[in-house]
């Protein structure tokens, strides 16, 4: 009887992350939608208002900065991007692409050229 009990136990523990692993292949490797129906295009914008906030890394201890732009783009409507390596001040001029989907939503990120 034990050892049928050890058979199964060892089965289980072999079968559980196998399966873990096959869900996580399904989920990581499902069809993503189709990049054709992103059009993109840069946009230029003025700056109207900068915000940098800090803090301190967890693990390392380290300051971290984070910095965020309001941008007013050329059709009057307003956006927030966060801003890497770079510092910008109110009044300047940046470009940032804007990505539309199939569905007409529109989304702006930071363009690093």
């Amino acid at each position: 009887m034990s050892s049928s009990y050890a058979n199964n136990y060892r089965l289980i523990r072999a079968m559980v992350p196998l399966l873990i692993l096959v869900i996580a292949v399904l989920v990581f490797w499902s069809p993503s939608p189709d990049p054709d129906s992103l059009e993109t295009r840069s946009v230029t914008g003025q700056v109207i208002e900068v915000n940098t906030g800090e803090g301190e890394a967890l693990r390392s201890g380290q300051t971290v900065r984070m910095t965020t732009a309001r941008v007013r783009l050329p059709n009057g409507d307003e956006t927030r991007v966060l801003v890497q390596r770079q510092q910008l001040a109110v009044g300047d001029s940046v470009e940032l692409i804007e990505a539309r989907d199939a569905d007409g939503r529109v989304k702006y990120r930071w363009s690093s050229r």
